[in-house]
């Protein structure tokens, strides 16, 4: 089979999908049947059974054209989110680009915890002020805004260009009355906002150390803004500033929940136990890590 896809052949989508599948496995590109229908969905404006249902049907020039276009990118190890602009976090879609961070399976972990402790604790007050530390593409804020009806978010990131897409996404989902989006630098603790009393406190903060951000794929290192992936430190150095607004700022059986690194469980319990954050719950994520650390001012 060619190497190329060549416009003088009629290929139709279950040609581009055998041929395609082979091609990415060759190039050792993960989950390349999954990227090829996402890909062609994508062209051709199709929800993925379509491709299945229409599977005879020949792609026109200009088609092929368009997934060419995306395959070269693919093939430069851009991650597929950002060929496709969206993804899906919580069941709900989101615009997604190089403004920020791609959302992570593993931080719809935390936002489900902090669902379930809200309604647990906080299911008696008549409002819910949430801040989130890091919104990035607004995955976290939007989410919760969703689900929980009575919550009001101020959404801070020290990025105005992610700031910008956090309320797109917003808009997009409904919720944007609901979050307040600021541009803020948390680790200037000058802020009058975290003066503010919340009810919970979310982060998910750059927290690969300046060693391992070395040894990180091609996909991430690249194309995702290294600003919110790490600290160009030891991981860790969020951590304090976090503890710290959860002190000040927590009302009485307030919640605060962080997600960090594979190694950092125990580093970030002895800093938040230095701010009389104490009996932390530690949340495993999918592959039976400590992935997310919560606990309750009381």
């Amino acid at each position: 089979m060619s190497s190329t896809v060549s416009p003088k052949k009629t290929w139709t989508i279950l040609d581009l999908i055998t041929w395609g599948t082979e091609y990415l496995t060759e190039k050792s590109i993960d989950d390349a049947r999954l990227t090829i229908e996402l890909m062609l969905a994508h062209v051709l404006q199709f929800k993925r059974i379509q491709l299945y249902t229409k599977f005879d049907q020949p792609l026109s020039e200009d088609e092929l054209a368009r997934f060419k276009v995306l395959l070269k990118r693919r093939l430069s190890h851009e991650p597929l989110q950002y060929i496709l602009g969206e993804t899906e976090f919580m069941g709900l879609k989101f615009t997604i680009d190089k403004r920020a961070l791609i959302p992570r399976p593993e931080t719809e972990l935390l936002v489900e915890k902090a669902i379930e402790l809200v309604r647990q604790k906080l299911s008696n007050e008549p409002a819910i002020s949430i801040l989130d530390i890091g919104t990035g593409s607004g995955c976290i804020a939007v989410s919760l805004a969703k689900i929980i009806p009575n919550a009001n978010i101020l959404a801070i990131d020290i990025s105005e260009e992610a700031l910008a897409l956090a309320k797109k996404n917003a808009e997009d989902n409904g919720v944007a009355e609901r979050i307040e989006f600021r541009q803020i630098d948390v680790l200037t603790l000058k802020d009058p906002a975290f003066s503010n009393q919340f009810h919970c406190i979310l982060s998910n903060p750059p927290y690969i150390s300046m060693k391992e951000f070395a040894e990180v794929s091609k996909e991430v290192k690249e194309y995702e803004p290294n600003s919110a992936l790490t600290d160009n430190e030891n991981g860790l150095k969020f951590y304090p500033v976090i503890a710290h607004i959860a002190k000040e700022s927590l009302v009485i059986n307030g919640i605060v929940g962080v997600e960090h690194a594979y190694d950092q469980s125990e580093s970030i319990e002895k800093i938040f136990s230095g701010y009389n954050f104490l009996n932390p719950l530690v949340i495993k994520d999918y592959q039976g890590v400590k992935r997310h650390l919560f606990f309750s001012l009381s």
